[in-house]
């Protein structure tokens, strides 16, 4: 994986895309009242941080553009909280958050490629839907990759078994359902790009193991025959 600090060296417009992003991120949270540990900011900060990793990883490896593909990812939540100005369709955080970013990123100097580019990767990463015309880009196609490998990263891994981890027995039933669910993603490879998929396949076989190894301790937590 590609350091983002090199990454930064190499583009340095990146810095103030990032600068950017976290701000908007804090911003969008406060303006919604939204803290919460596992849901709030610093977690949105943390997972676009990571997208970025990916994001630049699937971008590398299928020959995008990776100053743009980053700033998508860099951006693609910026706007998180801010789905009430579309009725409450949390899905149109992108869209939102594209329409926030195009005079900043004239203002860093992108042509208007580069910027209408950046802005369909934002805008589509959620549902597909960009809300306006434009080529299905290899840098979008990155975005959406990345965030959805994060979403099955160790963190959320972990964020899985929060609500029953006092309750062995109702988390390794819930763990069995998920278990299928992930098995089926896995074999449906249903994400945009080579690179993805097999990223994603990495955070697939990671959290069926662990899934599976909880679900033999629930059998193991009985007394001896």
């Amino acid at each position: 994986m590609y350091p983002i600090m090199s990454i930064l060296d190499d583009y340095p417009r990146l810095r103030e895309v990032a600068r950017y992003a976290e701000d908007h991120i804090y911003a969008s949270a406060q303006r919604a009242n939204e803290q919460d540990t596992h849901v709030g900011p610093q977690y949105r900060w943390e997972h676009t941080l990571r997208v970025t990793q990916y994001g630049v990883q699937i971008a590398q490896a299928e020959g995008a553009s990776v100053e743009q593909a980053a700033a998508a990812c860099l951006l693609h939540d910026s706007e998180w909280w801010a789905d009430a100005q579309e009725g409450g369709d949390h899905r149109a955080h992108g869209r939102i958050a594209a329409r926030q970013i195009r005079p900043f990123l004239h203002f860093l100097g992108y042509s208007l490629e580069e910027v209408d580019n950046i802005c369909y990767a934002v805008a589509v990463h959620t549902d597909g839907n960009a809300g306006f015309e434009h080529e299905h880009t290899l840098e979008a196609r990155a975005v959406s990759d990345a965030d959805n490998i994060d979403r099955f990263g160790a963190l959320r891994t972990v964020f899985w078994c929060l609500d029953e981890i006092n309750d062995l027995g109702a988390l390794a039933a819930k763990l069995e359902k998920r278990v299928h669910k992930l098995q089926d993603y896995r074999a449906r490879q249903e994400l945009e790009t080579e690179e993805g998929n097999r990223l994603f396949n990495q955070q697939l076989d990671h959290q069926i193991a662990f899934f599976k190894r909880l679900i033999a301790e629930r059998d193991l937590t009985r007394l001896l025959e």
